[in-house]
């Protein structure tokens, strides 16, 4: 029997570099095959109260049996069990529900009100929602902290000028401000949409084929008992083949990784010792060059958000569930959808470590500036010289000249912060957009 065989939900910590590199812990945990455990356990003891809210049971024994349920641990050898146990029944549900029925029976307590009217994915859906919650709550976290960070950047740098570069060459003059200001708001954006999908998760409870009819007529009521104990939305009231709600929170998850990576991506640039505008605060060494500042943040972050794009697609091929319940599309999404959190928590921490405490170096900005010895004016030189003369300029090398004339027949300045145009403009609208949110 392989690994996989005996533990259907396999360990994140056996498989992820997150674990040891991304620095967010606390992601990392809430999407743990023990966490995931944890919270059906803890979505059976809520379950228990909701029934007793419907009066499908007296409230004493819907709270004895919350009690025991809460009081259920699994962990080490016991996770291990259950992880094998789940194997005859493809889902770690039955097992559980088994162990718990058995503990209430012993207990005295009668049966009554575990499990009641759910099937396994209800259990299993609800779980893996509230571990997506709790990841994303700490993924919003830290890309707060990061976009404060791009916001002080932008404000600091609103007028500095940079070079700015098109398709791997020098373009033209903008400003660093306006740079941050970019990333900021995707980085917002983006964040701001996973918020929103994150608050709309629904609580699933359908009973075997979705009609609740093991709990009619008071399904619709344990329904949204459930959802108000688990604070999940209560629509749409049986998802069990729709699978927009997670489709949703797995787009917006790798949009943010996306978001991130551009950031990391240029940071990468910036700081090659070619062009050495950027410096990470702790920068990376090498095994073998001594020389070496490697952007290990940044390089860190890109290879988390590389992963995302095609977990989210095989989400999104998961869509694929048949009839009122899906054979293997369902179970996919399991393992998928919690890595997909864990990759982008590992892009969003690592892209915060490198912003933070980020050098700008202003002078190599400058020295970058004049690398072509003005070409870089030659757009804004076209309101004054004919795009003929310029073209001529630049290939007979004589483009300084023409610079030169420009500056003394029509005072044309020859310093590139001079050609920023609306750059520190468009720094202001996008702060003045974020005002009042946690990037401010």
């Amino acid at each position: 029997m392989n690994e996989s065989e005996r533990c259907p939900v396999d360990g994140l910590a056996r498989t992820f570099y997150s674990d040891i590199a991304s620095g967010d812990t606390t992601a990392m945990a809430a999407v743990s095959d023990a966490a995931f455990i944890a919270r059906m356990v803890d979505v059976e003891a809520a379950l228990a109260l909701a029934v007793g809210d419907a009066g499908l049971v007296d409230t004493g024994t819907a709270s004895a049996t919350a009690r025991l349920i809460s009081a259920t641990a699994v962990d080490g050898t016991e996770l291990a069990a259950l992880c094998e146990a789940s194997v005859a029944g493809g889902n770690p549900a039955i097992p559980l529900a088994r162990r718990l029925k058995a503990a209430a029976t012993d207990a005295g307590i009668g049966v009554s009100a575990v499990h009641r009217g759910a099937t396994s994915q209800d259990i299993i859906d609800s779980a893996l929602v509230l571990c997506l919650r709790d990841a994303g709550d700490a993924i919003i976290a830290t890309t707060d902290q990061l976009t404060r960070d791009l916001a002080d950047l932008a404000r600091t740098h609103r007028t500095t000028p940079v070079i700015g570069r098109t398709l791997g060459q020098q373009a033209v003059p903008t400003t660093f401000g306006v740079i941050a200001a970019g990333w900021l708001r995707q980085v917002a954006a983006a964040a701001a949409r996973l918020r929103d999908d994150l608050d709309a998760l629904p609580v699933q409870y359908g009973g075997a084929a979705g009609n609740l009819a093991a709990t009619a007529p008071s399904g619709l009521s344990v329904h949204a008992a459930l959802a108000r104990r688990l604070g999940l939305a209560d629509s749409p009231v049986v998802w069990h083949t729709d699978r927009l709600p997670l489709i949703h929170v797995a787009t917006a998850l790798a949009a943010l990784a996306g978001s991130v990576r551009k950031v990391a991506g240029d940071v990468i640039v910036f700081s090659a010792t070619e062009v050495g505008e950027l410096r990470e605060s702790t920068p990376g060494g090498s095994s073998a060059m001594p020389h070496k500042a490697n952007p290990a943040a940044a390089i860190a972050a890109d290879g988390y958000a590389r992963r995302t794009p095609a977990l989210a697609a095989t989400m999104l091929d998961c869509m694929d569930q048949r009839m009122q319940r899906a054979t293997g599309a369902w179970h996919a999404e399991w393992q998928t959808v919690r890595d997909l959190a864990a990759a982008t928590a590992g892009a969003v921490n690592r892209t915060r470590a490198s912003i933070d405490g980020i050098t700008v170096d202003t002078d190599a900005m400058h020295r970058n500036l004049a690398l072509t010895g003005g070409a870089v004016l030659a757009e804004a030189l076209g309101r004054y010289v004919p795009r003929g003369d310029i073209d001529r300029a630049v290939a007979d090398d004589t483009l300084g000249e023409l610079i030169e004339r420009a500056h003394r027949d029509h005072g044309f300045s020859t310093d590139p912060a001079d050609h920023t145009g609306h750059a520190a403009d468009i720094v202001d609208a996008v702060l003045d957009d974020l005002k009042g949110t946690p990037h401010e």
